[in-house]
């Protein structure tokens, strides 16, 4: 089911309806906003052994054939995924809570040549490249050529959390689908009818901490049903820190950065579970968390502020710009304590209210 993006989806089955489907398509939006379900869904509409007709008209897959059950668990021999591996020296499949991870050269030329290659099981195949702003110049290259002119047959798909980070040249050869935010509405009626014995403040919390993102809010509903139910939710520990940033002397945030580490880490380690690759990254995953938490953070300061004001101040916008050019120089290897440091003390020293603090 695409929570929030029903839209989107009724643009694509008009196109195929009338054969006028892209061959090359980029589907961006932010993590667990619903990308993997849309890519899913798309390539079950093109390889589905008994398409339907929905409720509107227009063609959808079936979601019960072979066809659909083996795009579904990705042994379709027609449908093929590369996804990012861990670094250049480590080709071990990346999980997807690395931000560092990289999309080798190797896995362009591979996927290039699979598209030539004729479909075994039916008259298409569908190669899907996730997380490709992970790419290099040397990986975007390599696709470019496939990009332009791929066989009639084959049908390619990249992903990616911001279209920005990717080169105009990649960007001009595809039909280019952005998912938007979902309502909390629809969020909400999802989770309930998914977990029928999730209680009202629980579905609310996770709503707010999806913030628009339907596979956020469920991954936070499923901690606050296995966690104790008096726990706070992210989102709440998320905006007590975003609370104490608007009332702290520069001082506090002296205290804030172990804080923020060790509440990265054990967030970290529980959306690694048991993956051991994501445990064994060591620095690589300390880094990974620390950006993970500021994301977090983020969502808990925009709705924060947003909720204060009905807008965005100008102080507050620069705030989580802030947060945002920290995560990515961490990322960069920058001194994780030092950047952090920083950070809270700048964002203290823009609340609305520091001038007040100072002038006491």
């Amino acid at each position: 089911m695409l929570i929030g993006h029903e839209e989107r989806w009724r643009a694509v089955a008009r196109a195929f309806a009338k054969n006028k489907i892209p061959q090359t398509l980029l589907i961006s939006g932010a993590l667990h906003i619903g990308k993997t379900a849309f890519v899913v869904r798309y390539a079950q509409l093109l390889l589905c052994a008994r398409p339907i007709e929905d409720e509107n008209g227009l063609p959808a897959p079936c979601g019960h054939c072979r066809h659909c059950h083996q795009v579904e668990v990705e042994t379709f021999p027609d449908y093929r995924v590369f996804r990012p591996v861990i670094s250049a020296g480590e080709p071990t499949r990346a999980p997807e809570i690395l931000d560092s991870s990289v999309f080798r050269v190797e896995q362009s030329r591979e996927a290039s040549e699979e598209a030539i290659r004729k479909p075994v099981s039916g008259p298409r195949k569908v190669l899907v490249l996730t997380q490709f702003d992970r790419a290099g110049d040397a990986a975007e290259n390599a696709l470019l050529k496939t990009l332009e002119e791929p066989p009639p047959s084959t049908h390619i798909v990249l992903t990616t959390e911001n279209a920005r980070n990717l080169r105009p040249t990649i960007l001009s050869r595809c039909w280019h689908l952005q998912l938007s935010p979902a309502r909390d509405g629809d969020i909400f009626d999802w989770l309930q009818n998914q977990f029928p014995g999730a209680t009202a403040g629980d579905l609310n919390e996770a709503v707010r901490a999806g913030n628009g993102r339907p596979g956020a809010a469920k991954r936070e509903l499923e901690r606050l049903m296995e966690s104790d139910s008096n726990g706070p939710s992210r989102f709440q520990i998320a905006t007590n820190m975003v609370e104490r940033l608007d009332r702290y002397s520069p001082v506090g945030a002296l205290g804030l950065t172990e804080e923020a580490i060790k509440i990265a880490k054990i967030w970290w380690d529980e959306d690694a579970g048991d993956e051991a690759d994501a445990k064994k990254l060591g620095a690589k995953g300390n880094r990974a968390a620390l950006a993970r938490f500021l994301d977090e953070l983020s969502v808990a300061g925009r709705a924060r502020w947003l909720a204060s004001n009905g807008r965005i101040e100008p102080s507050n916008a620069t705030r989580l710009d802030l947060m945002r050019q920290t995560r990515e120089h961490i990322l960069r290897n920058a001194s994780t304590n030092l950047a952090l440091d920083v950070l809270f003390g700048r964002l203290i020293a823009l609340a609305p209210n520091s001038r007040v603090r100072d002038a006491r």
